[in-house]
């Protein structure tokens, strides 16, 4: 068994009988968690600061000539490799992550190895965009798993999560698998592995607004396509909404042709 995936499944085993516990574990899926870096930790990207881009390259902007998006972190690629996900990341160069204000567009550049960069650019923002302090970022492998909306717990059904797992008739699993999660470090910056899902899962968010109902026959199929590129955490003075993340969810085939041009961004926020 991998190191991630221990602690989450003893945990599990021990709250849940046999033919309940194995297959939510085998459901679990590895992410790279991103927090604030500390003293000494490797670091793997940065939060906020200027996004330091190819003269060739313009700040990321809405539509022709729109206001400009805010840079709110950049990651690099090669020092994450180093980090188990379920997504297939480029293996060199770094990606810089951009949104407006609101959230409702979004842009993601790849830069190659070994591109020069303009170590400082008068970043045109005005209006609600703002820049935000620069922060390194340190990383690590961790287990996510589906929530309540998700559709691989269909078979499990909705009874799963209120089965009790103690002597008071209050203690289900679900609430003592949030306080799992809290232990680990809450939730936290995210790559790959189920995005948070207070609404709907990125997935199905995003076949959504493909056009296609849930009921529709090429729903699922849609959905399966989408992945979890980057999930943030309100941090370092960024805010989405009332205690809302941001995801940028992107297609397989795209993630694999590192064709990063049509980014789907989606806030999850109460």
């Amino acid at each position: 068994m991998q190191d991630w995936m221990v602690d989450f499944a003893e945990y599990v085993r021990e709250l849940l009988p046999g033919e309940l516990a194995e297959p939510f574990i085998a459901l679990a899926r590895p992410a790279i968690r991103l927090s604030i870096a500390g003293e000494g930790e490797t670091v793997v990207g940065r939060l906020g600061g200027l996004p330091r881009l190819p003269e060739e390259v313009p700040w990321p902007r809405v539509g022709d000539g729109g206001s400009a998006m805010q840079f709110l972190a950049e990651l690099d690629c090669a020092a994450l490799t180093a980090y188990e996900s379920d997504i297939g990341l480029p293996a060199e160069g770094a990606l810089l992550f951009f949104a407006t204000w609101d959230s409702r567009a979004a842009q993601v550049i790849h830069l190659p190895p070994g591109v020069v960069r303009v170590p400082e650019r008068e970043a045109p923002v005005s209006g609600d965009a703002r820049l935000f302090p620069e922060a390194p970022l340190a990383a690590e492998t961790v287990a996510t798993w589906p929530t309540r909306s998700h559709d691989d717990l269909v078979e499990l059904g909705d009874e799963f999560w209120d089965h009790p797992v103690g002597e008071e008739p209050w203690e289900v699993f679900a609430d003592l698998l949030t306080d799992f999660a809290d232990a680990e470090g809450g939730r936290r910056h995210q790559v790959g592995g189920y995005s948070d899902a207070l609404q709907w899962p990125i997935e199905a968010k995003a076949a959504s607004a493909a056009g296609l109902n849930p009921r529709d026959p090429g729903f699922a199929a849609e959905a399966s396509q989408w992945v979890n590129l980057l999930q943030l955490d309100e941090d370092n003075g960024m805010i989405f909404g009332d205690g809302g993340v941001l995801i940028f969810g992107i297609r397989r085939d795209r993630l694999a042709a590192r064709d990063f041009s049509q980014i789907f961004p989606y806030v999850q926020g109460h």
